[in-house]
Parts: C-alpha cells; structure tokens; sequence
C-alpha cells in the first residue's frame, strides 16, 4: 500500500500494517486495547483475546518494520500489565523511558493500592531519534523548589501530571457523549498524543496509530500540522473519529 497521508483505515492492525512500505512512518502513538475483559461501548467489540501478547508483538514487529530509522513509538497501556509489556516493548525497540501519566482511577482493590496512573511507554528504532526537546515546556509549579539557587527551566519530566483525565460526560475535546456516557469508553486526552507529536516528530511528518478508537491521534496531529494515518477495525468508532475531525479540529 502507498502510505498517503491523512488516512483512516478500517480494518485489523496487523493485517493492514503489513501491507505499509518499509520506513515509512516518523512516529507512532496509540493506546491499544488492555485485554481486560471489557465489553466496548457502541460495538460488538469484547476486549479479551487469549493470545493477546502473541497478536501484540506482531504488531509491535510490524510496527518497528514501517518506523523510520529516527523514528519512535509511545505506547500507552495498564499499571497493571507493566510485568509484561515493558519486557515486550524492550525486546522489539530501543527502550527509552517510562512517562508516568498521573490520574485518577475508579478501580478500588481489596488488597492494593489504588491505582493512580497509566505508564506510556517511550521507544525508539535506533539510537539517532527525532527529539525536539524544547518544543514544550511545563509551567512552573507554585511548590517549586531551586535547591542550589538552580533557576527554574521548564523541561518535561517523565511525569505528566499536569494533563486531566477525560470523564464521562465532557463534550470536548473527547467527542460525543450520551447523556452521562461517552460513545467511546476509553478515550484519552488529546494532550496526551498533542505533548509527544510535539516533542518526537517534525512538522509534515506521519504519525501512526494502529488502535485508532474514537480518532484522539489523528486529531492531534491535525492540529500539530502533522499527517495522520489510523487503523481501527470497528465501523462506529471510524465514522465517531471522523466526525470529530471535522467538527472538532478547528474548536481547539
């Protein structure tokens, strides 16, 4: 398949990342299904499969083939699953860090902690890696202490706690809701995907997201002047995605 830029693909990730050309894309960001046996919300989709981790790294494989050589990959996924995706994530690429995403969780165990983040993995092909360092900077906090009478910079940590969790009923920028739920249950805010395009791409650049759901990827990038491609094999949540795209992408 030629790879033209902004493209929503329906269809299976790894069916459809195999028909990509070679080092075509800079950068991926995707939030792929945890297999936590959740029934999706508006579709037939169930999230469990029972050779989850096999399917993954295929297309994680996939996923490294079609990477530029400068380019990386973010992939965000459970706190609970950190056991298996980060020894994955370190067999395929070149691990970088782990970000720390800081929200809140409605997950309450007997006997754990309650859960208040989601890590997102940062990777990289190669050792030579579109980084642009300052392209963001954080606010400095009201509690920020100089220790050595070091002035305050501003880089990103690997510690996003400044980006909300999106709820059950906001109507932006996470697209539709119906009454107080949403018509895709695990969308993501979209500076999330808007932070790491800015730092791991260049403009003019494609970015992929194999797991497109309700289309926060391609928005971002929409809005970072990037190109996008996105894979996603249920139909309401490719027309959903669509419909942000046109409605949203000039409202933010």
């Amino acid at each position: 398949m030629k790879n033209l830029p902004h493209r929503i693909i329906h269809g299976d990730a790894l069916e459809v990342l195999k028909t990509f050309k070679s080092e075509s894309i800079d950068m991926i960001f995707t939030d792929p299904p945890y297999n936590e046996n959740y029934k999706y919300r508006n579709s037939g989709y169930k999230d469990y499969r029972e050779d989850y981790y096999e399917y993954l790294e295929a297309v994680l494989t996939e996923c490294k083939r079609i990477l530029k050589n400068t380019g990386s990959i973010y992939l965000k996924h459970s706190s609970r699953q950190i056991q298996q995706i980060l020894p994955l994530m370190s067999k395929i690429f070149i691990f970088r860090n782990l970000i720390i995403w800081i929200n809140n969780s409605q997950a309450h165990p007997a006997a754990n902690y309650d859960s208040y983040y989601e890590p997102i993995y940062f990777c990289t092909k190669t050792d030579t890696y579109i980084f642009n360092k300052r392209a963001e900077l954080r606010k400095e906090p009201p509690n920020y202490w100089s220790g050595e009478g070091k002035k305050f910079i501003g880089l990103l940590s690997n510690c996003w706690y400044d980006i909300k969790k999106e709820c059950a009923g906001c109507l932006s920028p996470e697209g539709e809701t119906q009454g107080n739920e949403k018509q895709h249950p695990c969308s993501m805010p979209i500076r999330l995907p808007q932070r790491a395009i800015r730092i791991s791409s260049n403009r003019g650049g494609v970015v992929l997201d194999p797991f497109m759901g309700s289309g926060t990827t391609a928005l971002a990038c929409k809005i970072e002047e990037r190109n996008y491609i996105g894979i996603e094999k249920e139909e309401a949540y490719i027309e959903l995605a669509a419909r942000r795209l046109h409605n949203e992408a000039g409202l933010l």
